[in-house]
């Protein structure tokens, strides 16, 4: 029988939900904890990124806040429509060859964006500076997962809607998210350049790459078709 679109996607939420619950409490604290760790210990000295052209053009705007957050909801979407471990490994494997080569330049070349004043700023931005210090600025973390999450929720709303405005939403609510990084003023256009290139590169290598785990291929990133078991009459 043919499913609903939402009858797809709590099938999809369902399918290998302990190991994506599993998952993702792995790669939190992989990802997080030496991003953290580098923003308090810095083994070279840090140069200060000034403003270029377009970031003078955008000025300071503490209300894009929630949006810079919001890279928090984007980011599960890609991953929790996933049906196959295998989709899921080279998800994670994509997020950890980010990390990875984003601390590298953290700890040889570290960065740094000068802040406004913060005075008479909301709580989501007094929030936002109070657990993100102005280091590692580049390259953009939040542009690089902002793309690899908006590519991955891409191919998978592709896979069982073709529906146009469900993608175009996925992308304006990316270029959103980009655009509060700057008008946060926690990177500068360079940072997120940088940042947005590396995602798409390490998109393209997670997803399209020929690799194995374990010995065994990965199967393919392709949706496969149920099959439909007529009950015997």
């Amino acid at each position: 029988m043919n499913l609903s679109r939402y009858e797809s996607i709590i099938v999809r939420l369902r399918t290998q939900l302990p190991f994506k619950l599993i998952l993702t409490l792995l790669l939190y604290p992989v990802v997080y904890g030496p991003y953290q760790f580098l923003q308090v210990h810095h083994f070279f000295p840090a140069t200060e990124l000034l403003p270029g052209m377009f970031d003078r053009w955008i000025p300071f705007d503490a209300r894009f806040t929630w949006i810079y957050l919001s890279i928090y909801l984007l980011m599960p979407i890609g991953p929790v429509l996933m049906k196959s471990r295998g989709q899921l490994y080279r998800y994670a494997a994509g997020i950890l060859l980010i990390s990875v080569l984003a601390d590298a330049v953290f700890i040889f070349r570290p960065t740094f964006c000068p802040r406004p004043n913060s005075i008479g700023t909301g709580r989501f931005y007094q929030l936002l500076i109070a657990i993100d210090n102005p280091f590692h600025g580049l390259p953009s973390l939040h542009a690089a997962f902002a793309l690899y999450a908006g590519l991955c929720a891409t191919k998978m709303l592709r896979m069982f809607d073709r529906r146009i405005y469900l993608i175009a939403i996925t992308w304006i609510w990316v270029t959103l998210i980009l655009y509060s990084t700057l008008a946060t003023k926690q990177h500068t256009f360079l940072d997120i350049a940088v940042g947005s290139t590396l995602g798409i590169a390490i998109y393209f290598a997670a997803f399209y790459a020929r690799f194995s785990l374990n010995q065994k291929p990965l199967p393919p990133f392709v949706e496969s078709k149920p099959q439909i078991i007529e009950p015997i009459a």
